[in-house]
């Protein structure tokens, strides 16, 4: 990886990916997508209701469960089983649909008013978070077989969050503690609640395979510690969003001059700035695949650029479809062969969802 002082780069020739609009269900209607899996099956919503794509960006609708108005699909996984959420005004409903897209609602626990779903793994497992009356939230699984599962809670305090599942049903968040403090905690695959040590961070985002959760600015590991994920003297580390199975992780923090600056650091805690293309000043980013590919967006006062970095830390943009104006690339697969982002629409002034394949 270059040294991270390198100064800007620049893209290499071409982009390695042709764009493709994903159409919406009706004329009209943005399109936005939220998930991808390997097979390149895409699902998000379509004005307001959950609806999938294949790779020609043609859409199909998802149903919805009787009396709900809209809703999302929010994560798919390899068999194409969906995770999602479905409304009815502010009454929000967790929900599966089968890889033929029979939808089934997910059972929440008593005392839970509402719930979301926000991520499902291979083992078919869903991640959620449901709501109490007043407002309190409680982290959820359900198995494979829709059987809910209420995640462990801290003594004094029944409070949490779930941010992000592994393929073991580990599960990493936040929970608030006898003195209402938020902290990180994780979850074994039985609901168990565990503090993560010192450094102690206020949250935990992801956890990869091998059980190491990314936290605010560290990655605890489960057989050697912790690493603190740091920058060079010009860079301070703010905002952590994923970890691969390798232990790279990405985020971003500021620069002495108050620029946004994306990182990659390896399993070691070493930094490799993520540099904006040439013109630009700032960067986002997003996601990474296995392989150390990171999405997001490249920025100058008053513009943004879709953009990848390849394993090398290059930037490279990522092209516009016809009739649209690509802006931000959010998520690409774990075998880098699509990413998924969205641009505007001037002629329908609305966003719509973009893939970009791998040529």
């Amino acid at each position: 990886m270059p040294d991270p002082s390198t100064p800007q780069a620049t893209p290499s020739e071409g982009t390695g990916y042709t764009a493709i609009a994903l159409r919406p269900l009706a004329d009209g209607e943005g399109t936005c997508a939220y998930a991808v899996n390997d097979a390149g099956t895409i699902v998000g919503e379509s004005g307001s209701r959950p609806a999938r794509w294949d790779l020609d960006g043609l859409p199909s609708a998802l149903p919805a469960l009787d009396g709900f108005s809209g809703g999302r699909a929010g994560s798919v996984n390899a068999s194409g089983v969906i995770a999602g959420t479905l409304y009815r005004g502010e009454d929000l409903h967790p929900v599966r649909w089968d890889p033929d897209g029979r939808v089934h609602g997910l059972v929440l626990p008593g005392g839970m008013v509402s719930g979301t779903a926000i991520r499902i793994n291979g083992r078919g497992s869903i991640l959620g978070n449901a709501m109490r009356p007043g407002y309190h939230s409680r982290a959820l699984r359900w198995d494979p077989d829709g059987e809910p599962v209420c995640l462990g809670t801290l003594p004094k305090n029944g409070e949490t969050q779930a941010h992000g599942m592994n393929a073991l049903d580990e599960v990493a968040g936040s929970a608030r503690d006898g003195a209402g403090i938020r902290a990180a905690v994780w979850w074994d695959r039985t609901g168990k609640i565990g503090k993560l040590p010192p450094p102690r961070r206020a949250t935990a985002c992801d956890i990869n395979d091998s059980g190491a959760v990314l936290g605010d600015g560290v990655v605890w590991k489960r057989d050697s510690g912790t690493t603190l994920l740091e920058g060079d003297p010009g860079f301070t580390t703010g905002q952590v969003v994923r970890i691969t199975g390798s232990g790279a992780a990405i985020g971003w923090g500021v620069t002495t001059d108050r620029h946004a600056t994306c990182v990659r650091w390896d399993a070691a805690g070493r930094p490799t700035r993520l540099v904006p293309l040439p013109s630009d000043v700032a960067t986002t980013c997003f996601d990474i695949d296995d392989a150390g590919t990171v999405v997001g967006e490249s920025v100058n006062h008053g513009s943004v650029r879709p953009v990848h970095w390849d394993t090398e830390a290059i930037p490279v943009p990522l092209p516009s479809p016809p009739g649209l104006v690509a802006m931000v690339a959010q998520h690409i697969n774990r075998t880098g062969t699509v990413i998924i982002g969205y641009g505007f629409d001037p002629a329908g002034a609305t966003y719509r969802g973009i893939a970009w394949r791998r040529a």
